[in-house]
This record gives C-alpha cells, structure tokens and sequence, in this order.
C-alpha cells in the first residue's frame, strides 16, 4: 500500500497540481488572518490568490489599503506564521 501512496504523491507533484493545493490553502489563511487583523468588518479586504512570492488582495476602499500597506510587515508575519510559509514576500492590493 506504501508504494501506491508513493506513486499518487508522485503524480501530484508531477501534475502541478501540488503548488496549486498549497497556494490555495496560504489564501485560505490569509483570509483568516486579514479578518481578524480589521475585527468588526472582515469583508474590507478579501484575499484573491498568491502568484510569484505574492499575495494579491481585494480593499474595499483607499483608506483600507493605506491600512494594509502601513501594517504590512506585521500582516506578513501573521501570515507567515498561520501558513508556515515563509516565501510570501509582498501584499499587493487592488482598490
């Protein structure tokens, strides 16, 4: 049964389909961390997906993304931590 595992893993990896799965799972956190950085308006910022070491996301207005991008570094590391992936270098944010 272990080599039928080894060979599932195997295709995965080979699929792409592993990247996508793990990227999917960092916004899935991000989301979590941003609603519980903004409290009682969780939906001012809505995580849109992560390309190239690059987290894009959604502000609801200027003043949000002025937020955002003060309290990067902290956002990061939040993320960071909750995710375990330590590759996210930047927040990028579309009004």
């Amino acid at each position: 049964m272990g080599d039928l595992r080894g060979i599932i893993q195997h295709r995965v990896q080979q699929g792409g389909m592993a990247a996508s799965v793990q990227a999917s799972l960092v916004v899935e956190s991000a989301q979590k961390v941003f609603d519980d950085f903004f409290g009682l308006e969780p939906q001012l910022v809505r995580v849109l997906y992560l390309k190239n070491r690059t987290l894009t996301v959604s502000v609801s207005a200027a003043p949000v993304a002025q937020e955002v991008k003060k309290n990067e570094a902290a956002l990061l590391e939040n993320i960071r931590n909750a995710t375990g992936d330590r590759s996210i270098e930047r927040i990028r944010y579309l009004l």
